[in-house]
C-alpha cells in the first residue's frame, strides 16, 4: 500500500519489497512501521455506508427513522476515522522512511557478493568470445562462440537485475542520481585516480573517455555493454554504495580540474606540472 498525502514512503516500500524478494535481513521494526501504516491507510480511506437503493428502503415511517439515524451514525465515524488517521500518517511515515534507509548501505553491501561473482563469470566467458562482437562479424552458426555468448545473456540479465534492484535501494535512502549525469556508470564502475603522468599524458582523454563513450552508445545493448566493461583496461568494476557513487563522481571532477591548470601545451612546462601536483595534493 502507498502513502499519499505529501508523506511518501513508495521507495522506502519498494526497497524493502527488494530486500525481502533477494533474502536480505529486514529489521523487525520495519515490517511493524509497514502494518501501522497499513492499519492508517485503510482508517483514512474509510468509505461511509453506500447509497440505499429502493430496495433498502424499509416499510415505515419508524424504521426509515431509524436507518437513517443508523447511517448517519456510520458517516460520522467514517468521517472521524479519515480525519483522526491523517495526524499519523506524518509521523509514520518519517519513520519508516528512516528506519528503511538506515539498512540501504548495508543491503547494498549484501549484493555486492553476487554482483562480483556474476562479474568474474563473464569476465572469463568473455575471453571466449572474439574482440570484435559486432553482431554481423560474429559466427553464430559457431558452437564455440554462440554457447558463451548465451550464456553471457543470461549474466546480463542478472546483473541488470542487481544494479535495478541497487538503484530500487538508493532511491529509499535519497541519493539516487547523486554522481551527476554519469550516476548510472558511477553505480557500477570507478575510474582511476589521477596522477600527475596520467594528466601530462592525456590518459583521460586518449584511454579512458573513449571507453565511457562506448559504454553509452551500448546502453541498448546489456550484453555487449557488460562485456565491454569487463574488458576495460582502466575502469575498476564494483557495485557502489551510494555514498560512492558521489565520490567516484568526484574523481572524474578531480581529472578535469588536474587537465585544466596542465594547460593545453603538448609538453607542460615545470609551473603546470607543479599546479598539477597541488590539484592532486589538495583533493
Amino acid at each position: 500500500m502507498i502513502l499519499d498525502f505529501g508523506y511518501d514512503t513508495r521507495h522506502a516500500q519498494a526497497a524493502v519489497a527488494v530486500a525481502q524478494r533477494r533474502g536480505l535481513p529486514v529489521p523487525d521494526p520495519i515490517p511493524t512501521t509497514m502494518a501501522m501504516v497499513d492499519v492508517v491507510m485503510r482508517a483514512a480511506h474509510m468509505k461511509p455506508p453506500e447509497r440505499p437503493t429502493v430496495d433498502d428502503l424499509p416499510q415505515t415511517t419508524a424504521e426509515l427513522a431509524a436507518l437513517i439515524e443508523e447511517r448517519a451514525r456510520a458517516h460520522r465515524v467514517a468521517a472521524s476515522y479519515r480525519e483522526v488517521a491523517q495526524d499519523f500518517i506524518e509521523p509514520l511515515a518519517r519513520r519508516l522512511n528512516a528506519q528503511v534507509a538506515a539498512q540501504v548501505a548495508s543491503w547494498i553491501a549484501m549484493l555486492c557478493p553476487e554482483f562480483d561473482r556474476l562479474v568474474k563469470q563473464l569476465r572469463s566467458l568473455s575471453k571466449k568470445l572474439p574482440d570484435q562482437l559486432d553482431a554481423h562479424l560474429i559466427n553464430w552458426g559457431d558452437p564455440e562462440v554462440s554457447a558463451p555468448w548465451a550464456r553471457a545473456e543470461g549474466i546480463a540479465m542478472q546483473l541488470d537485475g542487481i544494479v535495478g534492484d541497487r538503484q530500487t535501494l538508493a532511491r529509499a535512502s535519497g541519493l539516487q542520481g547523486e554522481g551527476g549525469p554519469n550516476a548510472e556508470l558511477y553505480a557500477v564502475a570507478a575510474l582511476p585516480k589521477p596522477t600527475t603522468t596520467d594528466v601530462v599524458q592525456h590518459r583521460l582523454r586518449t584511454h579512458i573517455s573513449p571507453e565511457l563513450q562506448r559504454w553509452k552508445e551500448l546502453r541498448h545493448d546489456p550484453v555487449r555493454r557488460w562485456l565491454h566493461l569487463v574488458r576495460s583496461e582502466h575502469l575498476t568494476i564494483q557495485l557502489a554504495t551510494p555514498n560512492e557513487v558521489r565520490d567516484r563522481a568526484a574523481v572524474r571532477e578531480l581529472w578535469l580540474e588536474a587537465i585544466a591548470v596542465r594547460g593545453v601545451a603538448p609538453v607542460p612546462g615545470a609551473k603546470a606540472i607543479r599546479a598539477i601536483e597541488q590539484v592532486l595534493q589538495a583533493a
